[in-house]
């Protein structure tokens, strides 16, 4: 507190055992420093670290581990009779879909969740969609909604995403799916 004194009441103002007490608290909880490290690192979204992001996550309805799922596949020891195809005809395994989880890290956090922020406002209109694209993926590249006119759309990005953000494009389910629409995504970005 900056100035303790006027928070004692007047009949112990001279107390000296009593005043030390408080002068010493004072000096060694300084809320100053605390509030301001309180606010950056968990209140403020873009400098928040760890368990603030935590917080945020559970506050737009996300999680920080995300599941990634493979359909392909390289090698001979998974064969088995069932999954076998043969050696001239198709040697590789073609058993069942695996899948991974991956933690991610605070920075891939926060772009899911200014992703799922924004998908919690929009309207599901073409233009509000571009417009969520164009914040979450500024300065990367291009990225837009196609509105094929079918009740389906795509989303198009022209830049190479990084592996984070191709796990928050397609597995997360953050971007916006209006009602009964179609969605697929496409990368047309150049290496």
């Amino acid at each position: 507190m900056q100035e303790v004194q006027k928070t004692v009441l007047s009949q112990y103002a001279c107390a000296p055992s009593l005043n030390a007490l408080i002068n010493g608290w004072n000096q060694a909880f300084d809320p100053a420093t605390l509030i301001d490290q309180w606010y950056d690192q968990i209140w403020n979204i873009a400098t928040a670290q760890g368990y603030g992001l935590d917080v945020w996550g559970r506050i737009v309805g996300v999680q920080r581990v995300l599941t990634i799922s493979s359909e392909n596949f390289l090698g001979f020891a998974e064969a088995t009779d069932l999954t076998e195809q043969g050696f001239n005809t198709a040697p590789w395994y073609k058993g069942t879909a695996t899948s991974s989880n991956i933690s991610l890290s605070d920075e891939g956090f926060r772009q899911l969740i200014y992703a799922k922020a924004m998908a919690n406002i929009t309207d599901g209109s073409v233009l509000s969609l571009n417009i969520l694209l164009m914040a979450l993926f500024a300065g990367q590249g291009d990225a837009w909604v196609e509105d094929h006119g079918d009740m389906s759309m795509t989303y198009v990005f022209n830049f190479i995403p990084t592996d984070v953000q191709v796990s928050i494009i397609q597995s997360s389910g953050v971007l916006p799916r209006p009602a009964g629409v179609a969605v697929s995504y496409a990368i047309r970005g150049h290496a």
